[in-house]
């Protein structure tokens, strides 16, 4: 069972919504899925043969291409690497 990745993600407030589409975009073109009824989380799986370093660092590369892509040079972002299944409720 590969590692599964939950991302909570904020974009500054002067972020307009052409530029948030366009981040959330990209993401979704990595692989990323918006978790639906959560306005800022997403998720996405890895491959058994991912490290969880090599996850990490992935997560932190899509999110500053997302930016790059998007134009937006201001976000806040955290993330969760685990085996265990995300779980909303």
């Amino acid at each position: 069972m590969g590692y599964k990745a939950l991302l909570t993600l904020d974009l500054e407030n002067g972020v307009s919504s052409e530029k948030r589409e366009k981040f959330y975009e990209y993401l979704k073109k990595e692989k990323w899925s918006k978790l639906a009824g959560l306005t800022t989380a997403w998720k996405c799986s890895f491959n058994d043969d991912v490290t969880r370093e090599s996850a990490i660092r992935v997560v932190k590369n899509d999110v500053a291409g997302a930016a790059r892509h998007a134009g937006v040079s201001s976000y806040n972002a955290a993330v969760q690497v685990g085996k265990g299944e995300i779980e909303k409720f």
